[in-house]
């Protein structure tokens, strides 16, 4: 699967970063896990899906940067 990355919480490394991924459109987020996605409230997660974690700037930055004009 090959992705793009839009935005990122620090330049290079392992940070929260949100991905494109390429001939979808999908998004992908990495993020810091939340290891009992079933115990947020308000969630209700299925089998075969899991939560994480990210700062709001990341979502807010690329809105900024790439869909704002």
């Amino acid at each position: 699967m090959a992705v793009t990355r839009l935005v990122g919480e620090c330049e290079k490394g392992t940070c929260a970063t949100l991905y494109r991924v390429e001939g979808s459109g999908d998004l992908l987020v990495q993020g810091y896990d939340v290891e009992n996605a079933g115990a947020v409230v308000g969630t209700d997660i299925p089998v075969g899906e899991t939560v994480v974690r990210i700062p709001a700037e990341i979502i807010e930055r690329y809105v900024r940067e790439h869909l704002v004009r």
